[in-house]
């Protein structure tokens, strides 16, 4: 029941959205602003890592190192848009004539970034991409209280990005479904029970798993197609990441990936003998020019079906 239509116009004060708490593919693969739509970023070797003689005898010549300086893979930004039909009639008839507009703008806007988290959550949870991980089957997964250890799994994943990149993985990623079951695990909860609260929160997370963050993946989205009913599934899973997730953006630094972005999106209204004709104007959120790519997938650990 439309109400900005005048359809029910008791409950014009009432508005009901289904709509994301949260988005949370920018903080994984963080924004990296650019000047052009397609480049390459240079990647230095191991080679600072290696041990080598320094030892220089008197008169001797020091010895002589190298740096290996490559590029990385190409990011080409490429635009993401989507346009909604507005009739006329719809805004005639409106109580708040913006508000089919408005309604329009955030649905076209939150179909792009659902679009979006979709395409990051699904590449990460790949074994093939991220090479580095486990599949928890049966009494290992965390939602079997009484033989899971999810303290042993998170250790061997935060031993096993630090071995590749010599960084502290710092970042601890659940889905939803995961963050439920693991915020009651016992073995967690026995940690934390004489605490002030005895309540495991997100700040307590971050001290038990030793991390700085600890990242909620709760969006949801829609698998049914258009006039289909409707079937809602979380985006992220029942999977489980540890990642270094610089917080430097410049310069030299390593992190999991980027989200190199050309132009910002924005929202326009159109209008063309097409909508004349059909008496109404498109809305359109577009200009989204971004490409996701991964820096060094050696920089994660995939944790895959943490639940069952």
């Amino acid at each position: 029941m439309n109400d900005y239509l005048g359809v029910s116009p008791m409950l014009t004060k009432i508005a009901l959205a289904y709509k994301n708490e949260e988005f949370i593919a920018d903080k994984i693969f963080t924004p990296m602003p650019v000047d052009k739509q397609s480049a390459k970023h240079f990647v230095y070797d191991k080679g600072r890592f290696r041990i080598n003689e320094t030892l220089r005898a008197k008169g001797a010549n020091s010895n002589e190192v190298t740096l290996k300086l490559t590029t990385g893979s190409t990011y080409f930004c490429d635009d993401h848009a989507l346009k909604q039909f507005v009739a006329d009639d719809d805004i005639d008839n409106a109580v708040n004539k913006g508000a089919p507009m408005i309604d329009a703008a955030e649905n076209v806007v939150d179909m792009l970034k659902i679009d979006k988290e979709k395409a990051l959550a699904t590449y990460m949870a790949n074994t093939a991409n991220l090479t580095q991980n486990t599949t928890l089957t049966t009494t290992d997964q965390w939602s079997d209280f009484v033989n899971s250890d999810p303290f042993t799994d998170i250790e061997t994943a935060k031993a096993t990005v630090h071995a590749s990149i010599m960084q502290r993985p710092n970042t601890l990623i659940l889905g939803k479904e995961v963050f439920d079951k693991l915020k009651n695990h016992p073995d967690l909860l026995d940690r934390v029970k004489w605490s002030a609260r005895g309540v495991l929160t997100i700040e307590i997370m971050k001290e038990l798993f030793g991390v700085d963050n600890v990242i909620i993946g709760a969006t949801g989205y829609n698998s049914a197609t258009e006039g289909q009913t409707d079937s809602m599934s979380y985006v992220w899973g029942k999977n489980a990441w540890l990642a270094y997730i610089s917080p430097k953006k410049t310069g030299k630094f390593v992190t999991f990936g980027l989200t190199y972005q050309w132009k910002k999106m924005v929202v326009t209204k159109l209008r063309g003998s097409d909508e004349e004709d059909r008496e109404g104007t498109y809305v359109r959120a577009g200009k989204d020019y971004y490409d996701q790519q991964p820096v060094t997938v050696l920089a994660a650990y995939l944790i895959k079906n943490a639940i069952a």
